[in-house]
């Protein structure tokens, strides 16, 4: 027991030891410029840099030089407005330097053009601070004078305590534009994407820094590519200095996307330094199946049946199991079916299936849509069947065999006109006109119902000087369905027109015994006329 304890108490000691013996840990702040690069301006302008510390240790004062080219940008101003240690622990500022280009009070020797020197001490407030911070210190407001492309921005003996003790700082310096030997470099991950319609696909685009840049590149798409999608998870990509850093850019191409092969490009751009990045995409077919029926349309008539071919045919390399399905109104004594709901299919190997249909007893004219399904791994495609009555329609028949007429007489001819397949309307009978006949319809115009028939009665009747011959007479009926839709039907009609015949008497006498009155008479009178003209004998005197 007492060897454990002194034991344990040499553990303690040694502890206690070592950590006296290491003091306290201290995190290693930064100080360090905002932007760290700017990027290059026209002459003339304005821009502000601001000097920020971050996971710093408590601290209460700072001494500190920025040194900027003066010949490219010219510092105009310093301010300690906004700094952590008044906005965050209400210190209250006393200002040991504020020079900037050599001017201002307290400059030192170590000041001059170019160089804004800051030096500040806080006391009170809430100080010193609980843990790391991070914040403003103060804000440089610079004027482009030059058309120089590059100026350093330099951070020059920096020095933080708190107290009268240090707090140990790294620096890390900014600055303005690019300095001559610095670029970046734009690298996709592939140069060729390989896309199915319907499909994406996603590549890094990497920045990488060159001769020391750093700075942020801004990426823009600069494609005019219609059908794909192209997004890009970042639109910038921060770089320090010898390092690389990637976006993931991921391209879609619908299902609608042509197959061809497309360009996108990508385009890197920070101040005036520029890098395009061109990729291949090319958007291949995917594997499909394509359905059809033959007829799509069955024109049925009520309590009858129909079938349609269903065939299957491979797009694009499709091969695998299809299944089909139907989809059939609710409709009594409408029935539908397939020889087979499953078919397999290859590019050499299309497959079919028949499909049937019954249709119910129907007062009125029907159409029944039919839907079938045809569903494979990747893709479902559907097509419709239209089962619909005949379209509306009308007989139109002209009685009887022969079609003769004497010159000179009348003939009557029937016509019927029936419904069929649900025909409803109006009908309106025509002739065309013959020379030397007139035709009259005993009802020119008559109207049809659902499956019934009507007629009308056609006279001709023909002129006594009419030439015997043949003749052409065209019959129409126009129609016009409930529906809406015109319907005509015409009869080219053969009129045989014989030549008139003598009267059978005449006065009401026949013509033997008429003419044998006609001679007795002539004789007589003749014989009279010549006994009348006989001469008287001449008497002879002596």
């Amino acid at each position: 027991m007492v060897r454990v304890g002194s034991l344990a108490l040499i553990i303690v000691i040694a502890v206690a030891m070592a950590s006296a013996l290491s003091g306290p840990v201290h995190a290693t702040g930064v100080v360090l410029l905002s932007p760290t690069t700017k990027a290059v301006q026209p002459k003339g302008s304005f821009f502000s840099v601001q000097v920020k510390v971050a996971n710093i240790d408590p601290f209460n004062r700072w001494d500190i030089q920025v040194v900027a080219d003066p010949a490219v940008i010219n510092a105009t101003s310093l301010s300690i407005a906004g700094n952590i240690l008044q906005a965050n622990y209400s210190a209250v500022p006393e200002e040991r330097a504020n020079c900037v280009n050599g001017a201002g009070p307290s400059c030192t020797s170590s000041d001059g053009q170019g160089i804004v020197h800051s030096a500040m001490v806080f006391l009170g407030g809430q100080l010193p601070q609980q843990g790391l911070s991070s914040g403003l210190l103060f804000t440089i407001n610079y004027t482009v004078v030059g058309s120089g492309t590059f100026s350093p921005l330099e951070l020059q003996n920096v020095a933080i305590g708190n107290g009268g003790a240090s707090v140990y700082v790294t620096s890390q310096d900014g600055q303005y534009g690019i300095a001559p030997g610095q670029n970046f470099a734009l690298t996709p991950s592939t140069s060729t994407v390989s896309l199915l319609q319907g499909s994406n696909s996603t590549f890094t685009l990497t920045a990488a820094s060159i001769g020391g840049f750093s700075g942020v590149v801004t990426l823009t798409n600069t494609s005019s590519t219609r059908g794909l999608s192209i997004y890009l998870n970042s639109t910038s990509i921060a770089l320090a200095s010898g390092q690389q850093a990637g976006i993931a850019v991921t391209i879609i191409a619908h299902n609608s996307t042509p197959a061809i092969e497309y360009a996108i490009t990508l385009e890197g751009t920070s101040s005036f330094l520029f890098h395009r990045s061109t990729i291949s995409v090319v958007v291949a077919t995917r594997p499909d199946f394509i359905l059809a029926a033959t007829p799509s349309v069955l024109r049925i008539h009520a309590t009858s049946s129909g079938s349609s071919t269903i065939t299957l045919l491979t797009q694009s390399g499709f091969s695998g199991s299809v299944q089909l399905s139907l989809a059939v109104p609710p409709v009594p004594g409408l029935h539908a079916l397939l020889d087979n709901q499953t078919m397999t299919i290859s590019p050499d190997r299309p497959a079919e299936t028949v499909f049937h249909v019954e249709t119910p007893d129907s007062s009125l004219p029907f159409v029944y849509l039919i839907n079938i399904t045809a569903t494979s791994r990747s893709s479902s495609h559907t097509l419709t069947i239209v089962v619909q009555s005949p379209s509306p329609d009308f007989s139109f028949v002209l009685g009887g065999a022969g079609y003769v007429v004497q010159a000179g007489q009348s003939r009557s001819f029937v016509l019927t006109m029936t419904s069929l397949d649900y025909f409803k309307g109006q009908l309106f009978l025509l002739a065309t006109s013959l020379s030397g006949a007139k035709e009259v319809f005993s009802r020119p115009s008559v109207a049809l119902e659902f499956g019934n028939s009507t007629t009308s009665t056609l006279t001709i009747t023909t002129d006594l000087g009419l030439e015997p011959g043949n003749y052409i007479i065209t019959l129409t009926a126009l129609g016009t369905t409930f529906l809406g839709a015109s319907l005509t039907h015409s009869i080219n009609m053969t009129l045989t027109v014989t030549q008139a015949m003598l009267p059978t008497t005449i006065l009401g006498i026949q013509p033997l015994a008429y003419f044998g009155v006609i001679g007795i008479l002539s004789i007589l009178v003749i014989g009279a006329a010549i006994k009348i003209r006989k001469p008287k004998p001449k008497r002879i005197l002596s």
